[in-house]
């Protein structure tokens, strides 16, 4: 750490003094500092040491690039979240946290799919016969959904894109909303068959025949902080090797 750079190591909600926060570890990390820093408005710089890690800026052999930090040459992008609230017959009631990849949605027994039915603020509908259905923000489509066959979206768009998880339909593309949409997903499954909901990969929420869970964009965006002025074409190629992207740094 630089000499006169002041910094803490911290594991509770305490009020936190601070211009940065560094999480170290993986992408599990960076989604476990959400509630920390969300209400502060502190911007969030990751260091890999997990596998993929592709919400972290830096890997461990790239630590020399934070002399960016102290010299002014870094951005800092808002990432979209998202709020979620549930109605499982006695009304309706926010779902703790923020999510910043996804909602996931899944059937709660092996021996059948899910009906999941999906709606708009508009009322028009979308069945899904399929094991899950995922509502993913453009960072979380490099999540669950991106093996799910959804497509990879630019963090600089506001967009929820959902992506149904082996639809037993011939209809199994995504498909993206807009950042001002208002999704409600109904459980409709056969037999009155439970379903359940995860927010970024948390615990479970069981959901009874016939409880609807809603998702929009969140009004507390997570600032991140960047030092790649191509961030999502380098991210790509480094993360992802993607041999057909031949990334140059011009």
């Amino acid at each position: 750490v630089p000499e006169g750079v002041k910094y803490g190591v911290f594991n509770s909600h305490a009020d936190l003094n601070a211009d940065l926060l560094f999480s170290i570890g993986g992408d599990g990390t960076i989604l476990d500092t959400v509630p920390f820093v969300l209400d502060s408005g502190m911007p969030v710089v990751g260091i890999n040491m997990g596998r993929l890690g592709f919400l972290a800026e830096l890997e461990t052999d790239q630590l020399n690039r934070l002399d960016a930090l102290f010299s002014g040459d870094y951005t800092v992008a808002e990432r979209m979240t998202l709020a979620v609230t549930a109605d499982l017959g006695a009304g309706e009631f926010d779902l703790p946290g923020y999510p910043l990849n996804d909602v996931v949605f899944s059937h709660d027994r092996e021996d059948g799919l899910a009906l999941l039915s999906l709606s708009d603020q508009d009322g028009n509908v979308i069945d899904y016969h399929a094991d899950g259905l995922i509502l993913a923000t453009p960072s979380g489509s490099t999540a669950y959904t991106l093996s799910a066959g959804g497509p990879i979206i630019d963090d600089a768009m506001k967009a929820i894109c959902v992506t149904p998880v082996c639809p037993h339909s011939f209809f199994n593309r995504s498909v993206v909303f807009g950042a001002d949409s208002v999704l409600t997903v109904e459980n409709r499954s056969p037999l009155g068959r439970d379903a359940t909901v995860s927010l970024d990969g948390r615990e479970r929420l069981r959901l009874p025949f016939g409880a609807a869970v809603t998702v929009k964009r969140s009004d507390r965006p997570l600032k991140m902080l960047s030092l790649d002025r191509h961030a999502v074409l380098s991210t790509l190629n480094r993360k992802m090797q993607m041999a057909d992207m031949k990334y140059r740094n011009e």
